[in-house]
C-alpha cells in the first residue's frame, strides 16, 4: 500500500497510475499532500475491506452452502460495485460455444454480421497473476471477431461489433484505438501465460492461435524478472478490425439501442461476467432489452444463467462447458456458456 500511495502521488506517464490518481482525486483526495496521502491510506483500507473481504465471504457463504438458492448464485455480486476486468479465459468458452452452435446448425456459415458485446471490459491489471508490464487493453471485442472468422460464421468485411458499456474509461479507450486505426496504426494485444499454472491443453491451444485471423504476431516486450515464469504473445490487430468495433455508452438495465431498420437487429449478443452483478429484477430488465435488440433466431450467450420469463422471447437452446485449469485439491476451473435464442 505504501508503494502504491507513493506511485499515485507521482504517476509519471504510467496510464494505470494516472487512472488511479483520477479516481482518488475524484474522492476529494489530493495525493500530493501529506494529509491527502493519509486520506488515501484510509480510503484504500476501507475499499479493500468492503470490496475484497466482503465479496470473498459472500462468495464462500453461497458456493459452500449446498442448500444455497440458485438465485443467490445467479446474483452473487449484486451488492458489490461493477468491475471492468477482462480475460482471455472467457473467450475460450465463447469460442467453444460457437463451435458447438455451428455443429448443431443454429447459425448459418457467413451470416453473423452484427454483434453486441455487453461490458467488453478493460484489463488494467491481469486479475489472475497481476501482470501490468503492458498497456491497458480490451480483449473480447477482438476475440469474438477472431472466433467468427476462424469458424467461418462471419465474413471479415461484414462483421461489425458494438461494445456497450457504462464506463467512460472503456468508451474512451476504444475511441482512442479507433482514432489510431484511422491513421493506419494497429491495436496491440499482449497475451501473457503463467507457465506454472496448470492450463488445459485446449486453453494453451487457444492462447497460441489467438489473433491469427485479425492481425499479425509481433515481437513481445520482455516481462520483468519479478513476473516469474511467463511466456508472452503479442498480436497487432489490424486497423480495419479496430474500426469495425464501435463503442456505445449504454446501461443495459435501463436502455437499448433501437434498430434503424428492420435488418438492424443483432445476430449475436454476448454478456459474460456481467449479470451476476445485478439482482433478479435488474437482470430481467437487461434480458428484456437484449431480446429487443436481437433479431428473431439471433443468439444471446452468457456465463450467467438467467431466469426465462414468459414475457421475454428468449429460450435456452443448449450450453457448453469449458475448462481452463485443473487445480490440485480444488478441481476444474472453468465456465458454462448458456445459449439463448430469440423466438
Amino acid at each position: 500500500m505504501e508503494d502504491f500511495v507513493a506511485a499515485v502521488a507521482s504517476p509519471g506517464t504510467n496510464e494505470r497510475l494516472q487512472f488511479a490518481r483520477q479516481v482518488v482525486m475524484g474522492k476529494g483526495i489530493d495525493p500530493a499532500t501529506e494529509a491527502g496521502t493519509n486520506q488515501m491510506r484510509r480510503y484504500l483500507e476501507e475499499r479493500t475491506t468492503s470490496v475484497g473481504y466482503s465479496a470473498v465471504q459472500s462468495r464462500k457463504a453461497v458456493l459452500d452452502d449446498p442448500g444455497a438458492d440458485s438465485l443467490d448464485r445467479r446474483t452473487l455480486f449484486r451488492n458489490r460495485g461493477l468491475t471492468f476486468n477482462t480475460s482471455i479465459f472467457i473467450n475460450l468458452a465463447i469460442d467453444q460455444a460457437l463451435d458447438a452452435i455451428k455443429a448443431k446448425g443454429l447459425v448459418r456459415p457467413g451470416k453473423v454480421q452484427r454483434i453486441a458485446v455487453v461490458g467488453p471490459g478493460l484489463e488494467l491489471n491481469d486479475k489472475q497473476d497481476g501482470y501490468d508490464f503492458y498497456p491497458p487493453q480490451t480483449i473480447q471485442p477482438f476475440a469474438i471477431v477472431d472466433s467468427l472468422i476462424r469458424l467461418g460464421l462471419g465474413r471479415p468485411a461484414e462483421i461489425q461489433v458494438t461494445a456497450f458499456d457504462l464506463s467512460p474509461r472503456i468508451i474512451q479507450h476504444i475511441e482512442a484505438a479507433r482514432t489510431r486505426a484511422r491513421a493506419a496504426r494497429p491495436y496491440m494485444l499482449v497475451l501473457p501465460r503463467n507457465v506454472d499454472r496448470p492450463w488445459t491443453p485446449s486453453l494453451v491451444t487457444s492462447w497460441k492461435r489467438f489473433g491469427h485471423h485479425i492481425g499479425e504476431e509481433t515481437k513481445s516486450v520482455a516481462p520483468p524478472p519479478s513476473a516469474g515464469r511467463v511466456e508472452v504473445r503479442t498480436v497487432l490487430v489490424r486497423p480495419s478490425v479496430v474500426l469495425s468495433t464501435i463503442p456505445r455508452d449504454l446501461d443495459i438495465i435501463l436502455q437499448r439501442l433501437e434498430p434503424s431498420s428492420a435488418g438492424g437487429q443483432f445476430d449475436l449478443i454476448l454478456a459474460t461476467n456481467i449479470l451476476i452483478y445485478y439482482d433478479l429484477f435488474e437482470q430481467s430488465l437487461a434480458v428484456a432489452n437484449i431480446a429487443k435488440m436481437l433479431r428473431p433466431g439471433g443468439l444471446f450467450l452468457s456465463n450467467d444463467p438467467i431466469s426465462e420469463l414468459p414475457t421475454t422471447p428468449i429460450t435456452s437452446v443448449g450450453s457448453t462447458d469449458a475448462t481452463y485449469m485443473n487445480l490440485p485439491g480444488i478441481g476444474e476451473a472453468g465456465d458454462r456458456i448458456v445459449w439463448y435464442q430469440r423466438r
